[in-house]
């Protein structure tokens, strides 16, 4: 029997962002790995080991059938897994810079968040898509989903990594707002939440300090803090058509973070407008082109799987070009494709090639939305399956 194709140009699309981060990474990590290392290459080569990893196990998982992770306990294990590794990062996790997020091998790091939340995304599409005629029942549909999800975030505010406890929530949450779960539920839990996040930032100096600082320079860039300040600077010494590759100014330690967190400001010196907004543009047709197939997915668990890694994917990378231009507060959150870093790129390839084998069956069969609409109004508001 011939397998069915791939969304060849999500494919294409994936893969230039991902050959394009290299490049990226190339150029803004130089000096860095020179005064560091005393190698201009020294991240560069890493990145390239990772890069082709990632892109071989998209390829891997773009062939795997999604509803491998559809069967029996699979969706479990995996976010248990996660949580074991969350939980071992406190007695065998290295500290870097006063935060305890990754497991050190020597000849590589492992950072346990990234699994947690692609199992947690693999976990809630299951929960939702088996337990739907349950979801209106807090017990069995809100409650076991806000203990395993909660139980995940507070292991990795504790790590702490906050930014992404809210990234998970975000998502998961956009799952649960999808689902026929009853919006009381929702804002039962979301309302209280709010308070409770503004307790945490305050309690905390630095992340605290990130906001005021992202407001004086929303007020007045002049006064920004200086990592932000600097991110402006980039951006604005790109102009229209960039300085061109390898040319950026604010590689040479003027930058903080110009490989990693900020490496989208030294894309935008370097590419100017014209190149940033290509990388825009390829993260809204991977919008595009998972949501539509979402909309034609086969299957429930396959229409909210495809959902949360396209929301995981395009909210990052949105969240991320907000950042480093002064629209959001500083967040710690990485650009997909482009930071520098292995269990980002390895798990975002590995999800984003789960995302390419739903496309092999989206539209090829009968869509669960359009059994869904045969038996519904179709000016209703929310749609109730089989």
């Amino acid at each position: 029997m011939k397998r069915p194709k791939v969304d060849y140009v999500l494919a294409g699309v994936a893969t230039f962002l991902l050959f394009s981060g290299m490049v990226v990474v190339f150029s803004a990590s130089s000096m860095v790995g020179k005064f560091r290392f005393g190698s201009m290459t020294y991240f560069f080569q890493k990145q390239v080991l990772w890069g082709f990893m990632s892109f071989f196990l998209m390829m891997v998982f773009s062939k795997i059938d999604y509803r491998w992770f559809n069967r029996n306990s699979r969706p479990l294990f995996f976010v248990f897994g996660s949580i074991l590794l969350l939980g071992g990062l406190f007695v065998f996790g290295k500290n870097v810079n006063g935060a305890t997020r990754w497991y050190d091998f020597k000849v590589m790091r492992f950072q346990p968040t990234e699994l947690a939340k692609l199992s947690l995304i693999i976990y809630v599409s299951y929960f939702l898509a088996h337990r739907e005629r349950q979801l209106h029942n807090v017990k069995k549909g809100l409650l076991p989903v806000a203990v395993i999800v909660g139980l995940s975030v507070l292991l990795i505010v504790a790590q702490p990594d906050l930014s992404s406890s809210i990234m998970i929530l975000l998502i998961v949450g956009t799952l649960l707002f999808l689902s026929p779960m009853p919006l009381k539920h929702l804002l039962a839990v979301a309302l209280p939440a709010i308070p409770v996040l503004v307790f945490v930032v305050r309690r905390n100096p630095y992340q605290w300090e990130r906001i005021a600082g992202w407001w004086q320079a929303l007020q007045n860039p002049a006064n920004a803090p200086y990592q932000l300040k600097q991110s402006l600077i980039g951006i604005g010494n790109g102009g229209f058509w960039g300085q061109g590759l390898g040319q950026s100014k604010q590689k040479f330690m003027f930058l903080p973070d110009s490989h990693t967190d900020f490496i989208f400001s030294i894309l935008g010196e370097e590419f100017g407008f014209l190149g940033v907004s290509l990388i825009l543009l390829a993260f809204l047709l991977i919008f595009y082109k998972g949501i539509i197939i979402a909309r034609h997915s086969p299957d429930k668990f396959s229409m909210y799987l495809a959902t949360g890694i396209t929301i995981n994917i395009v909210l990052y990378a949105f969240i991320n070009a907000g950042v480093v231009s002064a629209l959001l507060p500083t967040t710690g959150l990485p650009m997909p494709f482009f930071s520098y870093g292995g269990s980002n790129l390895v798990f975002l390839s590995i999800a984003m090639g789960i995302l390419l084998n739903i496309s092999r069956f989206s539209g090829k069969e009968r869509s669960w939305m359009s059994r869904v609409e045969k038996r519904t109004d179709i000016n209703h508001v929310i749609l109730t399956a089989e």
